[in-house]
């Protein structure tokens, strides 16, 4: 699955189980698939009753998704400071972004799908380098770290190239989550990608669970360590 997948399984995750006060930025122009993909729910939602019904027994609304150019999102960001416990944001897969760095200086953690692959390692090795070398450290910026995780991990492949993928980044000083999202055909099943309704338990087995306990026990590591529901506090921002 692509990061922008793995951005709707996060968010709905800590909404809709972990009960956290989540938005959602899109600024991952000029697709804004998840700002797409909420608007076909929407219209799902008007045009079937019973999908319609099925949502108010939730008990609970959707998060919000702003959709937004890049040299916007900071903007957009500050409006909703106070208002969220969790703004996760979805951002171009290129470096070379206007305002992304600006951007990038202001979130708390970036999250980095990773799959078995020499060009993702290729791509994702000079993503992590410009994070440290512009934004994690810099005067006024907020980047605590950045993670690297495996995405599409396939049991039944030879593990060598994820242990001596991991070692380089060991030696580059990224750190590697151990959640270890599954390769699946799952994820293109519609609730696996849904906005406005919690994932399935049945698809809990992928990895996903791990993945969101992980990334709790990061964001939320100087406060109830056991607990992912927690008091109102100031917005962290997350990327992907």
């Amino acid at each position: 699955m692509g990061k922008t997948t793995v951005n709707i399984l996060a968010a709905s995750l800590f909404h809709f189980l972990g009960k956290e006060k989540v938005a959602v930025i899109d600024c991952d122009y000029p697709q804004h698939s998840l700002e797409g993909l909420r608007e076909k729910e929407l219209a799902q939602l008007q045009a079937n009753p019973t999908k319609a019904t099925d949502f108010q027994a939730l008990g609970i609304q959707a998060y919000p998704i702003v959709g937004c150019q890049v040299l916007e999102a900071l903007d957009v960001a500050k409006e909703m400071e106070g208002q969220f416990d969790l703004v996760f944001i979805d951002t171009p897969g290129t470096i070379n972004v206007p305002g992304l760095v600006e951007l990038w200086q202001q979130l708390d953690y970036v999250f980095m799908p990773l799959e078995a692959d020499v060009l993702s390692v290729e791509a994702t090795l000079p993503f992590a380098a410009a994070l440290e070398a512009f934004a994690k450290g810099q005067p006024g910026s907020r980047l605590k770290q950045y993670y690297a995780f495996w995405n599409k991990h396939v049991k039944s492949e030879k593990q060598e190239f994820y242990r001596r993928t991991e070692e380089l980044f060991a030696q580059q000083n990224i750190p590697f989550l151990t959640t270890r999202l599954e390769q699946s055909v799952n994820y293109k099943k519609e609730g696996m990608r849904s906005t406005m309704f919690p994932l399935s338990k049945e698809f809990m087995h992928l990895g996903i669970s791990g993945l969101i306990q992980e990334m709790a026990q990061i964001i939320f590591a100087a406060e109830a360590p056991a607990k992912a529901t927690l008091a109102p506090r100031q917005a962290r921002p997350v990327n992907f």
